[in-house]
């Protein structure tokens, strides 16, 4: 089993976390003033706790056949027998709908017919070998 962090482009990071710190100081001063009504802060903290999530828990890991990735919630595994092809992407908009991923430049892995993961693996020429050892027949573009 091979773990695998996310790359974390700076602008990202620093937006994420910018979110968390207004959030916080949001729900710090709702309490001191002593407003405090119980639904704003309830959804104030769960996205807080989201945003933390996704920023610290952000990885892939290869095991056995399949590719997992998780980001937070999102979590999914991928059969690596079905992938077709990692071509490298480098971009703000990235032409992919699922991106656990906390950077701009990355991988777009093609697998079964038409679906597509964007990922940003820090060590990604070991990622890819790694891949490339369980099937030699993925495409590298």
């Amino acid at each position: 089993m091979n773990r695998f962090l996310s790359t974390k482009n700076t602008f990202t990071i620093t937006i994420l976390w910018g979110i968390v710190l207004f959030f916080i100081v949001m729900l710090a001063l709702n309490y001191e003033k002593g407003n405090s009504p119980i639904i704003p802060m309830c959804i104030i903290s769960l996205a807080t706790i989201f945003v933390l999530w996704v920023l610290l828990d952000t990885r892939y890991v290869i095991k056995s056949n399949f590719l997992l990735y998780r980001s937070g919630p999102f979590r999914g595994r991928i059969d690596i027998f079905k992938i077709k092809s990692i071509k490298s992407y480098s971009g703000l908009n990235v032409p992919v709908m699922l991106k656990p991923a906390l950077d701009t430049k990355g991988f777009i892995i093609t697998y079964n017919t038409y679906d597509d993961l964007f990922i940003s693996p820090i060590e990604s020429t070991i990622f890819i070998s790694e891949l490339k050892k369980i099937n030699p027949q993925i495409e590298v573009i």
